[in-house]
């Protein structure tokens, strides 16, 4: 790993210069298909879908990165026996509804490095921590995972529904029936993902600044943390309202990047529709009572529409691969491997991209 090559100058201070000309990252650029996924705060019974304005004027409808961290931690939770969800043994309520992890004085003997070695929401999504009375400085972390907004690829066409819980008043021998407008959007959804690579696992006194706490190293765990990150998002669950929705990707851009550089194709994909209309003639002979031969013509017609994402790539660069377990591979790959960048694209066979690309020649990477 690009780690083990990095030190520390005659003043204890890492070489960032090398140390960002080497750096890895893994970018993902994702495409999913979902309803009604985050409401804001709305006001009385109107239950309203968050909204954002892009550069036309007009408002598309926002998963905020914190909804999508949410569903990753809990998604992952019930996927993988090492995503264990910190509770009230490393994390403390205080007054006014703040939640905040412990600092290192109020983990009653814990060290903070087991916080890191139990909870990867930690090692990858970061934190910040300040202690009572403001006497010491905030312990803080910067996530190493970075998730932009969901953001739909359509504007919101002020759909919603009206309903009611008339049943359960009837049932319960009440009147009324607390009737409640819900505002909904079923649409396409892109956001994007970005993993650097280098930091997870490693918590040093060049970010904290705390000799006491030193250098945390638990890199011997960021193959595995980084590969089951994937595979949670590629998978990924989210509940809300009483509905469980499938987040996983129908396009996946998956950047591998080395030289400390990374691009991301998140505003450079579009969504259009490809409409196939084609006609299939087929013939049959046959011969009649007299011998006679009869031609019988039949035409079939076939049409479909499918969704198309038009994206802003150099055919060039990227090739597509025909599974998510491909993408998977790659990862691993590029974890072990010091070979150069590289793009791959994973798409649902039910849909189209342009340009089209070419596939993987050689699949077998390890």
């Amino acid at each position: 790993m690009n780690d083990q090559i990095i030190n520390r100058n005659e003043n204890g201070q890492e070489n960032t210069a090398l140390q960002n000309a080497l750096r890895k990252y893994i970018v993902l650029d994702i495409v999913f298909y979902g309803s009604s996924l985050n409401y804001d705060q709305g006001s009385g019974n109107y239950q309203e879908l968050k909204k954002i304005t892009k550069w036309d004027g007009k408002q598309y409808i926002l998963v905020s990165r914190y909804a999508l961290r949410y569903s990753i931690l809990h998604s992952a939770n019930k996927m993988f026996q090492e995503w264990k969800l910190a509770g009230n043994d490393v994390l403390i309520a205080e007054s006014q509804g703040v939640a905040r992890l412990r600092t290192p004085e109020e983990l009653n003997g814990q060290s903070f490095k087991s916080v890191f070695e139990t909870y990867p929401e930690f090692d990858l999504f970061g934190f910040m921590t300040a202690p009572k009375g403001g006497e010491k400085a905030a312990l803080t972390r910067v996530s190493p995972v970075k998730i932009s907004h969901a953001i739909s690829m359509t504007p919101y066409s002020y759909d919603s529904h009206f309903t009611a819980n008339l049943d359960v008043m009837k049932r319960a021998a009440g009147s009324g029936s607390n009737p409640v407008t819900i505002e909904e959007k079923k649409d396409f959804y892109a956001y994007n993902i970005v993993i650097d690579v280098d930091r997870i696992g490693k918590y040093t006194i060049d970010e904290h600044g705390d000799p006491k706490i030193g250098d945390i190293d638990i890199s011997d765990k960021r193959e595995v943390r980084i590969k089951q990150l994937v595979e949670t998002l590629l998978s990924l669950k989210r509940e809300i309202k009483g509905r469980m929705e499938d987040l996983s990707p129908w396009l996946v851009i998956c950047g591998l990047y080395t030289d400390g550089r990374y691009e991301t194709y998140l505003d450079k994909i579009e969504l259009a529709k490809s409409h196939v209309y084609k006609i299939i003639t087929k013939e049959r002979t046959t011969q009649d009572s007299e011998g006679k031969t009869v031609k019988e013509v039949e035409h079939e017609t076939v049409e479909r529409s499918a969704p198309k994402f038009v994206i802003d790539i150099d055919t060039n660069v990227p090739k597509l691969v025909e599974t998510k377990d491909d993408i998977i591979k790659k990862i691993e790959n590029f974890l072990h491997n010091n070979e150069g960048s590289e793009v791959i694209v994973y798409k649902r066979n039910s849909v189209e991209i342009e340009p089209q690309l070419k596939s993987i020649e050689n699949k077998d990477d390890n």
